[in-house]
């Protein structure tokens, strides 16, 4: 392709060069891209049926964004191509010494390689300010800088404990691997220039290469964990200081006259607990922690409707049927049958008679039968929000 005199006055000023004059610039840049005819368009191999190599590297800077609604992963990193330009060879000591030179990568030819897996449209790497290296036997290096917006698969069942597995995919887009082939470099990702991020951290990255017939592909692979620490002391221990306060309902006396009230109020402080901390879960389903968040709030539920029915048998004025009491004294954690139940040092002092155990009974009050529902109810809703908190943050942080 001819080259005009402003072009090559635009290379001179615009091309950064190790050299030992501007004419030595000037004769090795008509040398390669006005005596050679060099064009952009003509892919850099001699033999047109021998495919071009490709190397890449990816060096990760950062990770900008994750959202798990869009399945989107933002990324801020590099490229590092290399390839061997066959119609970019000279000899330095014709040169003045030239070893290699930089020029706009606009001015090379250079493969059409983009994000496959991306989240907006194709578009070309790097920009036009970047340049690439060329050295003396062809050798290009380019490092193309992008914003890569890559799709993602998010699995938030164990959030705030999650780990992830992100993938970024680079292929050639127009030109089968007859004629391009993309191959990994060295590194693969390289984390030499990454600034960690305060949500997430890198726990390992993998790379493959995964080419078929029509063309050439290389996938990396980022081993990402979300950073529980806020989540925990924002989220999840302010829950499990609520739930234990619910339980306390049960050791409220319901002649204290504060016993609604207070079950009321922990069930509306955990509600208005969820409207605050429902921006900071992920809007995805199958977390273990948004089912908890539903079991303690069914908890509160059910606290609320077993006060309010005490409240009403405590009131009551009637006689307590047998059936009751009798019922009252086979419940586990029964507090009136371990009360009365006899000591063995003195079981020989006691004499109870059938007469008397009736008295016994026609002497229980409604008040009583509602102490033995406090007392039951206590160390039942106290075991199960104990074994429900332990198994969700042993299966959380263990998994």
């Amino acid at each position: 392709m001819y080259f005009s005199l402003f072009n090559v006055v635009f290379l001179i000023l615009f091309v950064e060069i190790s050299g030992q004059s501007g004419t030595d610039v000037t004769d090795l840049l008509t040398a390669l891209f006005t005596t050679n005819s060099y064009d952009k368009r003509v892919r850099p191999k001699s033999s047109q049926v021998t495919a071009t190599t490709v190397d890449l590297d990816l060096y990760l800077v950062g990770i900008n964004d994750i959202d798990e609604i869009k399945g989107s992963l933002t990324t801020t990193a590099f490229l590092y191509l290399g390839w061997i330009d066959e119609f970019l060879v000279w000899t330095p000591a014709s040169y003045g010494g030239i070893a290699y030179f930089y020029i706009p990568q606009s001015d090379i030819w250079k493969p059409d390689i983009t994000l496959e897996n991306g989240f907006s449209k194709l578009k070309e790497l790097g920009n036009s300010f970047i340049n690439a290296a060329v050295t003396e036997d062809g050798q290009v290096f380019w490092k193309p800088f992008e914003v890569f917006e890559s799709k993602c698969s998010f699995d938030t069942k164990y959030f705030p404990f999650d780990k992830q597995t992100c993938k970024l995919s680079f292929v050639v887009w127009s030109s089968g691997i007859q004629d391009v082939n993309v191959t990994l470099w060295n590194n693969g990702i390289n984390l030499d220039h990454y600034e960690e991020n305060s949500e997430w951290t890198v726990l390992s990255t993998a790379h493959i290469e995964a080419s078929d017939a029509a063309e050439s592909r290389v996938t990396f692979s980022l081993n990402i964990k979300r950073n529980a620490a806020y989540y925990v002391m924002n989220i999840i221990l302010p829950v499990i200081l609520l739930s234990f306060l619910n339980v306390l309902t049960f050791a409220l006396p319901a002649d204290s006259g504060e016993k609604i009230s207070q079950c009321i109020t922990v069930f509306l402080s955990f509600a208005v607990f969820l409207t605050i901390v429902n921006a900071e879960l992920p809007k995805t389903s199958g977390s273990i922690i948004g089912y908890y968040l539903i079991f303690q709030l069914a908890m509160g539920t059910i606290v609320i409707t077993i006060t309010v029915l005490q409240l009403r048998l405590h009131h009551r004025k009637d006689p307590v049927p047998p059936s009751v009491i009798r019922l009252m004294k086979c419940l586990p954690f029964n507090k009136t049958s371990a009360v009365n139940s006899p000591d063995k040092n003195k079981v020989e002092n006691i004499q109870i008679k059938n007469t008397e155990a009736n008295d016994v009974e026609t002497e229980t009050t409604w008040s009583d039968v509602t102490s033995s529902i406090d007392f039951f109810m206590f160390w039942t809703v106290l075991s199960i929000v104990v074994i429900s908190t332990s198994s969700v943050v042993a299966i959380l942080s263990l998994h």
